[in-house]
């Protein structure tokens, strides 16, 4: 069984934040036609940030599992987010 501080969990949590701020400034401030390309900008940009959080532990032993977990709820995140807002702007129209 791992360790839970082997998951830093809050550089988890720091990681799914903000990929929550910029898909939500991305589907508040985008216009429609050119979120795609925006939203696969935040995923990009939040695998960075990933990166940069999980190489800052300085911990190699489960390393790329960590960093595949925070980028897909990163991705889960910015998914749901640009969901509602879809489904905003239709119930708006």
């Amino acid at each position: 069984m791992a360790d839970v501080h082997a998951w830093h969990v809050p550089r988890l949590v720091i990681a799914w934040l903000v990929a929550a701020v910029i898909g939500t400034l991305v589907t508040l401030l985008v216009p429609p036609e050119e979120r795609f390309s925006w939203l696969v900008f935040a995923i990009g940009v939040s695998t960075l940030i990933t990166f940069a959080l999980q190489l800052g532990t300085a911990q190699r032993v489960g390393f790329i599992t960590r960093v595949a977990f925070s980028v897909a709820g990163s991705v889960v995140v910015i998914a749901v987010i640009d969901a509602a807002g879809l489904l905003i702007e239709s119930l708006a129209t």
